[in-house]
Formats: structure tokens, C-alpha cells, sequence
């Protein structure tokens, strides 16, 4: 789980710059007499902020389900086998949805190929 954390901010950090979709370039270059600063807009700052502090947060959380789960496995079994049932429910209910599609999906391709009438002749 943290691991997946850790690639979604990975991934996501590239999705923190917020800038209008008629921006050139991420940077503007501000030249000085002595050097050259990168100046970042504080939209940029703040998306990256909340996505970090989003990501920190879902770890403490796992951290605290995690350590839930373990502490109800071994005192009563019985709880645990009907959290767990609870906690794969919308899991098992995602999978028949996407079954369902992919079925009618084929059927619908199926159908389009087959021909509906007998040629004209």
C-alpha cells in the first residue's frame, strides 16, 4: 500500500504544475545583474503542497488500517472474516461491472459484424 502511495505521487507530481493552458514554458526566467532565478508561480507551490500533504496523510491512514486489521485478526477471527467480506464487497462488485461491460462490448462488436438481411439480388 505505501508503496503504491509513493508511485501515485510519483506519477502525479508532474500533474502539480498549475499552469493555463496557454503557458509556454513552466519557468520564467527573470534576469539579474548577477545571476539568473527560476521564478515558480505559488499555484505551482501550493498544488504540489496539497498533493504531498494528501499523500502523507493516506500513508498515516494505511498505517492505522493496517495495524486495525492486525489487532482484530488475532483477538477475534470471526470480526475480522466479516470486515474483511465488508472491505472486498465494492471490490468484487467493480470486477462484475467490468465483465459486464467487456461482455456487451463483445456482444456489440459481434453484432455488427454479423449481417442483419439477406442481399438484395
Amino acid at each position: 500500500m505505501k508503496s503504491l502511495l509513493a508511485l501515485v505521487l510519483a506519477v502525479l507530481s508532474v500533474v502539480t504544475f498549475a499552469a493555463t493552458p496557454n503557458t509556454h514554458r513552466p519557468h520564467r526566467h527573470v534576469s539579474t545583474p548577477r545571476k539568473t532565478e527560476i521564478v515558480v508561480p505559488w499555484k505551482t507551490v501550493a498544488a504540489g503542497g496539497a498533493a504531498a500533504g494528501t499523500i502523507i496523510a493516506a500513508y498515516k491512514v494505511s498505517d492505522g488500517v493496517e495495524d486495525g486489521i492486525k489487532t482484530v485478526a488475532k483477538e477475534n477471527p470471526e470480526a475480522f472474516a466479516d470486515s474483511l467480506s465488508v472491505l472486498t464487497w465494492p471490490v468484487s462488485w467493480a470486477a462484475l461491472v467490468l465483465f459486464l461491460l467487456v461482455y456487451y462490448w463483445i456482444w456489440r462488436v459481434l453484432i455488427r459484424r454479423t449481417p442483419t438481411s439477406t442481399p438484395k439480388g
